[in-house]
């Protein structure tokens, strides 16, 4: 990646001009570090529409954008899921860096094609997981913890978005790349239940993954709920961390006590069956640390960074191999949810 870094504004397009293309469509606009040229849409009335509000062009094609404009520099797909490797081949085939929407793709072999792609043409590919731009993660990720236990909830009423994929690749998949980016261990086992309501994919489902370090996390994603919620809980030898992603609140409770405090405490716990521990100040033994969490829009970040990436020539905050195994573990738990489905016994 080695392109001229120039302090212009970078020309940039959104292809798909429905709701997240709407919103990348209005950051774009919004920065200056960012120019934005044109809305791609086959439905070009929406596109001509989105167009209008950011006064760029509208396109039905990527080859009738890059017809007229010919310089442009990256572009965000947010397209269903099953089009992402058809356009983003059209651009990184032209050199053009590309953000693509979560997931990835539909197929691992489509997310390792695209990864292999970008490589060989010296593309930033970067993996729309907004969630890594959580207030609350970007907060978690300033501790330094070994996981050994993660339960997560993310579960919210059916929206009628992404019916084209189940919640394992709709919502789950958010979790499974956090939960990665914490653990950074590969998988080992895979146990998945699931239940389809409303139309032929899963609307709810639950995973535990066993991780080759030990790790375990257990994942529960739900788009049939009557309310949202967005929680995670964390385990560790030395701490214990508790999140709520929708109110952008978190705490981590450390262990301060020392190993002789702790060897006196275990002594009095093995001595006796009901040991008189009433005047222990648990307090003394650990330290609770309120997560410092700012308000930043997630989106925001994740174009900034985007945009850094490509004027830099760095590797992007998710990367396509990031992508590539969230899209992975979502297809492998999937596949339990359908070998329990056919033998509820295994």
């Amino acid at each position: 990646m080695a392109r001229q870094n120039s302090q212009a504004p970078l020309p940039v397009a959104v292809i798909g001009a429905g709701r997240m293309g709407g919103h990348h469509a209005r950051i774009y606009a919004s920065l200056p570090e960012a120019q934005l040229v044109g809305i791609v849409d086959t439905d070009i009335s929406r596109a001509h529409l989105l167009a209008q509000q950011h006064n760029c062009g509208a396109y039905a094609s990527i080859e009738a954008l890059l017809t007229a404009c010919p310089d442009l520099r990256a572009a965000s797909i947010s397209t269903p899921t099953i089009y992402h490797r058809a356009l983003a081949e059209t651009l990184l085939i032209r050199a053009i860096d590309t953000l693509i929407e979560k997931p990835l793709a539909p197929t691992v072999a489509d997310a390792q094609a695209l990864v292999a792609l970008a490589r060989s043409k010296q593309c930033v590919l970067q993996v729309g997981h907004s969630e890594r731009f959580n207030p609350v993660v970007r907060a978690l990720s300033q501790h330094q913890l070994e996981p050994r236990f993660i339960e997560v909830h993310r579960i919210s009423p059916m929206r009628f978005r992404s019916v084209d994929i189940g919640v394992v690749l709709d919502l789950m998949i958010h979790d499974i790349d956090i939960v990665h980016h914490l653990v950074r261990s590969p998988v080992a086992s895979i146990a998945a239940v699931g239940v389809a309501v409303i139309g032929r994919y899963e609307d709810v489902a639950n995973a535990r993954i066993v991780f080759a370090n030990g790790c375990v996390a257990n994942i529960t994603a739900s788009r049939l709920a009557m309310k949202t919620e967005r929680r995670m809980r964390l385990f560790s030898p030395d701490a214990y961390v508790s999140v709520d992603y929708q109110k952008k609140a978190g705490v981590v409770i450390h262990k301060t006590a020392n190993q002789e405090q702790l060897d006196i405490l275990q002594q009095q716990l093995a001595a006796e069956e009901t040991p008189d521990l009433s005047n222990l100040d648990y307090t003394q033994l650990v330290h609770v640390d309120q997560l410092e969490i700012d308000d930043q829009e997630p989106l925001k970040l994740q174009l900034q960074s985007f945009l850094h990436a490509v004027r830099n020539r760095t590797e992007p905050v998710v990367t396509g191999e990031d992508g590539t195994f969230a899209v992975d573990v979502a297809t492998r738990i999937t596949e339990a949810i359908a070998r329990h489905q056919a033998n509820p016994n295994l």
